[in-house]
Protein backbone atom coordinates (compact mmCIF):
# COMPACT_ATOMS: atom_id res chain seq x y z
CA UNK A 1 0.00 0.00 0.00
CA UNK A 2 1.20 3.25 -0.16
CA UNK A 3 3.56 2.67 -3.38
CA UNK A 4 2.87 5.00 -5.90
CA UNK A 5 6.21 7.22 -4.62
CA UNK A 6 8.78 7.49 -1.62
CA UNK A 7 9.69 4.93 0.61
CA UNK A 8 6.62 2.68 -0.55
CA UNK A 9 7.86 2.71 -4.20
CA UNK A 10 11.03 1.65 -3.17
CA UNK A 11 9.73 -0.78 -1.77
CA UNK A 12 7.82 -2.17 -4.84
CA UNK A 13 10.67 -1.77 -6.84
CA UNK A 14 13.13 -3.85 -4.83
CA UNK A 15 10.38 -6.49 -4.60
CA UNK A 16 10.00 -6.47 -8.65
CA UNK A 17 13.68 -6.52 -8.73
CA UNK A 18 14.09 -9.44 -6.98
CA UNK A 19 11.53 -10.76 -9.38
CA UNK A 20 7.66 -10.15 -7.06
CA UNK A 21 5.02 -9.38 -9.39
CA UNK A 22 3.15 -6.19 -7.68
CA UNK A 23 0.28 -4.34 -6.66
CA UNK A 24 0.85 -0.78 -6.98
CA UNK A 25 -1.52 1.03 -4.88
CA UNK A 26 -1.65 4.92 -4.30
CA UNK A 27 -4.67 7.16 -3.68
CA UNK A 28 -3.39 9.04 -7.06
CA UNK A 29 -4.46 6.83 -10.14
CA UNK A 30 -2.29 8.57 -12.70
CA UNK A 31 0.79 8.25 -9.81
CA UNK A 32 -0.36 4.47 -9.07
CA UNK A 33 -0.18 3.61 -13.15
CA UNK A 34 3.46 5.66 -13.65
CA UNK A 35 4.75 3.56 -10.82
CA UNK A 36 3.68 0.37 -12.34
CA UNK A 37 4.79 1.66 -15.84
CA UNK A 38 8.43 2.41 -14.51
CA UNK A 39 8.44 -1.24 -12.95
CA UNK A 40 7.14 -2.60 -16.26
CA UNK A 41 9.64 -0.70 -18.19
CA UNK A 42 12.37 -2.17 -16.01
CA UNK A 43 11.58 -5.52 -16.52
CA UNK A 44 9.49 -6.28 -13.83
CA UNK A 45 5.49 -7.21 -13.63
CA UNK A 46 3.33 -4.54 -11.71
CA UNK A 47 -0.41 -3.35 -12.01
CA UNK A 48 -1.86 -0.31 -10.10
CA UNK A 49 -5.10 -0.55 -7.66
CA UNK A 50 -6.03 2.92 -7.04
CA UNK A 51 -8.17 3.59 -4.08
CA UNK A 52 -7.63 5.01 -0.60
CA UNK A 53 -6.61 2.57 2.28
CA UNK A 54 -8.58 1.99 5.44
CA UNK A 55 -12.08 0.43 3.98
CA UNK A 56 -12.45 -3.20 4.40
CA UNK A 57 -13.76 -2.95 0.05
CA UNK A 58 -10.03 -1.65 -0.85
CA UNK A 59 -8.47 -4.21 1.39
CA UNK A 60 -10.02 -6.92 -0.47
CA UNK A 61 -9.48 -5.26 -3.82
CA UNK A 62 -5.69 -4.94 -3.06
CA UNK A 63 -5.66 -8.92 -2.24
CA UNK A 64 -7.86 -9.89 -5.49
CA UNK A 65 -5.70 -7.55 -7.67
CA UNK A 66 -2.66 -9.64 -6.45
CA UNK A 67 -4.55 -13.19 -7.34
CA UNK A 68 -6.39 -11.80 -10.43
CA UNK A 69 -3.11 -10.71 -11.95
CA UNK A 70 -0.60 -13.28 -10.59
CA UNK A 71 -2.68 -16.04 -9.91
CA UNK A 72 -1.39 -15.52 -5.73
CA UNK A 73 -1.06 -13.43 -3.04
CA UNK A 74 2.50 -14.18 -0.81
CA UNK A 75 4.00 -10.65 0.29
CA UNK A 76 1.67 -7.46 2.06
CA UNK A 77 3.80 -4.43 2.93
CA UNK A 78 1.41 -1.57 4.26
CA UNK A 79 3.24 1.67 4.01
CA UNK A 80 0.31 3.96 3.06
CA UNK A 81 0.18 6.81 5.06
CA UNK A 82 -1.37 10.77 5.56
CA UNK A 83 0.23 13.96 7.77
CA UNK A 84 -1.72 16.15 9.69
CA UNK A 85 0.90 17.43 11.81
CA UNK A 86 -0.99 20.11 14.28
CA UNK A 87 -0.16 20.39 18.17
CA UNK A 88 -2.44 18.77 20.27
CA UNK A 89 -4.30 22.17 21.05
CA UNK A 90 -4.89 22.68 17.40
CA UNK A 91 -5.26 19.18 16.25
CA UNK A 92 -8.95 18.53 15.34
CA UNK A 93 -10.95 15.50 15.74
CA UNK A 94 -11.18 14.74 11.73
CA UNK A 95 -7.23 15.62 11.37
CA UNK A 96 -7.16 12.59 14.30
CA UNK A 97 -9.08 10.48 12.37
CA UNK A 98 -7.97 10.66 9.34
CA UNK A 99 -4.19 9.73 10.28
CA UNK A 100 -5.53 6.92 12.68
CA UNK A 101 -7.70 5.31 9.59
CA UNK A 102 -4.97 5.30 6.98
CA UNK A 103 -2.00 3.96 8.79
CA UNK A 104 -3.56 2.16 11.87
CA UNK A 105 -7.13 0.79 10.15
CA UNK A 106 -5.51 0.81 7.04
CA UNK A 107 -3.03 -1.85 8.02
CA UNK A 108 -5.18 -3.50 10.27
CA UNK A 109 -7.63 -4.37 7.67
CA UNK A 110 -5.41 -5.05 4.88
CA UNK A 111 -3.53 -7.62 7.07
CA UNK A 112 -6.85 -9.39 8.30
CA UNK A 113 -7.51 -9.78 3.97
CA UNK A 114 -4.31 -10.73 3.19
CA UNK A 115 -4.30 -13.14 6.47
CA UNK A 116 -7.46 -14.72 5.61
CA UNK A 117 -6.16 -15.34 1.78
CA UNK A 118 -2.82 -16.92 3.26
CA UNK A 119 -4.65 -19.28 5.88
CA UNK A 120 -7.58 -20.11 3.29
CA UNK A 121 -4.92 -21.51 1.33
CA UNK A 122 -2.24 -22.99 3.10
CA UNK A 123 0.39 -20.10 2.20
CA UNK A 124 3.56 -18.98 4.69
CA UNK A 125 3.09 -15.39 3.80
CA UNK A 126 5.13 -12.35 4.69
CA UNK A 127 3.80 -9.35 6.56
CA UNK A 128 5.68 -6.09 6.69
CA UNK A 129 3.93 -3.59 8.18
CA UNK A 130 5.87 0.19 7.99
CA UNK A 131 5.99 2.33 11.33
CA UNK A 132 8.20 4.98 12.37
CA UNK A 133 10.34 6.23 15.03
CA UNK A 134 7.75 8.78 15.95
CA UNK A 135 5.22 5.24 16.81
CA UNK A 136 8.47 5.08 19.63
CA UNK A 137 9.62 8.15 20.70
CA UNK A 138 7.05 10.51 19.92
CA UNK A 139 7.18 13.84 18.09
CA UNK A 140 6.18 17.24 18.45
CA UNK A 141 2.90 17.69 16.27
CA UNK A 142 2.37 14.27 15.71
CA UNK A 143 -0.75 12.70 18.62
CA UNK A 144 -2.01 11.44 15.69
CA UNK A 145 0.90 10.07 13.91
CA UNK A 146 2.49 8.61 17.11
CA UNK A 147 -0.47 7.02 17.79
CA UNK A 148 -0.94 4.98 14.60
CA UNK A 149 2.44 3.98 14.17
CA UNK A 150 2.85 2.74 17.56
CA UNK A 151 -0.21 1.03 17.35
CA UNK A 152 1.24 -0.15 14.34
CA UNK A 153 3.98 -2.29 16.23
CA UNK A 154 1.85 -3.25 18.84
CA UNK A 155 -0.45 -4.76 16.32
CA UNK A 156 2.20 -6.90 14.28
CA UNK A 157 3.33 -7.97 17.90
CA UNK A 158 0.46 -9.61 18.22
CA UNK A 159 0.00 -10.97 14.65
CA UNK A 160 3.21 -12.67 14.92
CA UNK A 161 1.94 -14.60 17.70
CA UNK A 162 -1.57 -15.44 16.13
CA UNK A 163 -0.08 -16.41 12.47
CA UNK A 164 3.23 -18.00 13.82
CA UNK A 165 1.73 -21.88 13.88
CA UNK A 166 0.34 -20.92 10.24
CA UNK A 167 4.16 -20.20 8.83
CA UNK A 168 3.13 -16.65 8.34
CA UNK A 169 5.57 -14.09 9.55
CA UNK A 170 4.29 -10.60 10.54
CA UNK A 171 7.55 -8.06 11.14
CA UNK A 172 7.51 -4.02 11.29
CA UNK A 173 10.24 -1.99 9.95
CA UNK A 174 11.41 0.97 11.51
CA UNK A 175 12.76 3.19 8.66
CA UNK A 176 15.05 6.01 9.94
CA UNK A 177 16.40 8.85 7.61
CA UNK A 178 19.52 10.19 7.73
Amino acid sequence: TGSGRGLGLAYAQELARQGAAVVINDVDAAVAQEAADSIAAAGGRAVAVAAPVGPTETAKALVSAAVENFGRLDILVTNAGVLRDKSLLKMTDEDFDLVINVHLRGTFTCVREAWTYFKEHGIAGRIIAIGSPTGQRGNFGQTNYAAAKAGIVGMVRTWALEMKKAGVTANAVIPVAA
